[in-house]
């Protein structure tokens, strides 16, 4: 099928000629952090807060399907999310990532929260540098689909897994993306450049191509991109909604261009991640409740008791005891299960 290029996306590839890259060079060497909310790694973890509830149940989830492993793989761990939180209930996990800044910021929150039994290395996913059979469990937070190729990442992950391993995926799921594709821009900025993110996401198939224009980081094209915060603000994210964001902010500050770059993914939706699975070898491939999705059931109840955190966590432990037994329907967008035969 051939892919739809749009307006905004015909002019950058004209006019700046983007290299390839990578979503770790691309995008997640240039983020201070991740998201700059995750409990307890980021904010004090506080069970009376919706999400925070939500994180513990889905931190216990992982842990319902490896945490008697005596040594994990978190692929793609971003700023330390879960190996940070599954520490205290895991003998040993080994985190990966293929931006080395964040391996640096997970490292840094590691050493802050005096947690010593994970150890975070930088490696691409393609290529784990690891022996055959090196791990117990593997956890994987949307992650597989920032590879480069997710296909080669998740042959790799056979590959270290030990037999009778178990390997849980959480996803972008693409099962309820609505047809069609969507634009959306962003901005980053490092010490040298100001960074305008293009991002196209198609949804069946599924696919993203993501465009990073670099303009030189002066006094004026700081304004220019105070000016775009504002205007995404209050404008929307979309530049074929909104133009002032789009055309007319890339040709006003074409002077100003410093390089560009771009990659594109592959998404699975919960039948492509399980029949994925299954060719590469895995067996018992379900797709199967996320804790974190009946903890959203639970929270009305749970937010209108006075529980302590020890509570909370128990709640928490029996969402996801229940959850590993609970299959989900194919196209739900849940999280899928594999395990390595014997």
């Amino acid at each position: 099928m051939a892919k739809k290029y749009t307006v905004t996306e015909t002019w950058i590839v004209n006019e700046t000629q983007p290299v390839e890259s990578t979503s770790a060079e691309q995008l997640y060497e240039r983020m201070p952090k991740v998201s700059g909310r995750l409990p307890l790694i980021d904010v004090p973890l506080d069970f009376r807060e919706e999400g925070h509830f939500y994180d513990e149940a889905q931190v216990r989830d992982f842990l319902a399907y490896v945490g008697g492993a005596d040594s994990i793989l978190d692929v793609g761990t971003g700023d330390g999310w879960p190996a940070l939180r599954m520490a205290p209930h895991a003998r040993s996990i080994t985190a990966i990532d293929a931006a080395q800044l964040r391996v640096a910021t997970a490292q840094a929150n590691a050493e802050r929260l005096g947690i010593k039994n994970v150890t975070f290395r930088q490696m691409p996913s393609t290529q784990l540098e690891f022996a055959d059979a090196s791990f117990d469990g593997v956890v994987a937070a949307s992650s597989i689909e920032q590879s480069p190729d997710p296909y080669q990442t998740l042959r790799e992950l056979f590959r270290v897994l030990r037999r009778g391993g178990k390997l849980r995926v959480y996803f972008e799921s693409y099962d309820r993306v609505e047809r069609g594709y969507k634009e959306e821009v962003f901005v980053t900025e490092t010490q040298d450049t100001l960074g305008y993110h293009y991002v196209l996401r198609h949804a069946n198939p599924p696919w993203e191509r993501s465009y990073l224009v670099k303009f030189v980081a002066t006094p004026e094209m700081k304004e220019e991109f105070r000016k775009l915060q504002d205007f995404i603000g209050r404008l929307g994210a979309s530049p074929a909604q909104a133009p002032e964001i789009g055309m007319q902010f890339l040709q006003r500050n074409r002077a100003s261009l410093a390089g560009s770059s771009c990659y594109e993914l592959e998404h699975f939706t919960s039948l492509t991640m399980r029949e994925t699975l299954e060719e590469i070898g895995f067996v018992g491939v379900r797709v199967a409740y996320s804790a974190a999705t009946l903890a959203r059931t639970m929270w009305p109840r749970v937010r209108e008791k006075d529980l302590t955190d020890v509570q909370v966590q128990a709640v928490c432990q029996g969402l996801a005891d229940l959850a590993v037994r609970l299959d989900a329907p194919v196209g739900s967008g849940e999280p899928v299960v594999a395990t390595k035969p014997d």
